[in-house]
C-alpha cells in the first residue's frame, strides 16, 4: 500500500469517526453531564439531571425542590445497596416524604430492576441509569464506579453529604441533621 492510500484510509478512518459522534449526538443528544468539569463540593448546588423511570416517566431533582433528597445510586446485584434500600424507606417515612425525598438510582438493567421492584415495597421514585454511563456518579464524586454511593442534597439543592459505601443508620441521620440545618 502507498503512502497516499495510507493517508486516504486515515482520513476515511476520521471521517467516519466524527460522523458517528455528531450522528450518535444528533440522535442521543449531548451527554449530560461533562466528567471533565470534576466533581461538586460540599456546599455546592446539586448536579440538575432528568432521568427515564420505570414507568416511563422522568424523575429530576427539581421536582422534589424545598426537600431534603437523598440520591441513592444502587443496583440489584449490589448485596450492599439490597441491606441499605429498608433503612432509606424507613427513614423517609418516619421523616416524611414531604420533607425527605428519596430517588433510587438503578445502575442496572430496567427487566432486573422491575423484577427485583415486583417482591419488594419500595415507596420511592426509582430512576433507571447503566454502569456504562457513570457521569452523574462522576460529578458527584464517585470516581470508583462503585455502590452504593448516595449524596444528600439540602432543600435548597446543595450538596450536604456523600457517601461510598453502604449507608448505616447513625451516619445517615447525621448526614440527614446537616441537610436539614439541626
Amino acid at each position: 500500500m502507498s503512502w497516499r492510500q495510507h493517508a486516504l484510509l486515515i482520513v476515511v478512518a476520521v471521517a467516519a469517526g466524527a460522523g458517528g459522534i455528531y450522528l450518535g449526538r444528533a440522535v442521543h443528544g449531548p451527554p449530560p453531564i461533562d466528567p471533565a468539569a470534576g466533581s461538586v463540593t460540599i456546599g455546592a448546588q446539586g448536579v440538575p439531571f432528568e432521568l427515564p423511570t420505570l414507568d416511563g416517566g422522568t424523575v429530576s431533582p427539581a421536582d422534589f425542590t424545598g426537600r431534603v433528597l437523598i440520591i441513592n445510586f444502587w443496583a440489584t446485584w449490589c448485596a450492599p445497596c439490597i441491606r441499605e434500600i429498608p433503612l432509606l424507606v424507613e427513614t423517609r417515612a418516619r421523616l416524611g416524604a414531604d420533607k425527605v425525598e428519596v430517588i433510587g438510582v438503578a445502575m442496572d438493567d430496567p427487566d432486573a430492576v422491575r423484577k427485583f421492584l415486583a417482591e419488594r415495597d419500595v415507596p420511592y421514585p426509582i430512576a433507571l441509569a447503566k454502569m456504562s454511563d457513570a457521569a452523574l456518579m462522576h460529578a458527584y464524586g464517585n470516581e470508583r464506579n462503585a455502590l452504593p454511593f448516595t449524596v444528600i442534597l439540602d432543600a435548597q439543592g446543595r450538596l450536604a453529604a456523600r457517601k461510598l459505601g453502604e449507608y448505616h443508620a447513625p451516619e445517615l441521620e447525621r448526614d440527614l441533621a446537616l441537610a436539614m440545618g439541626e
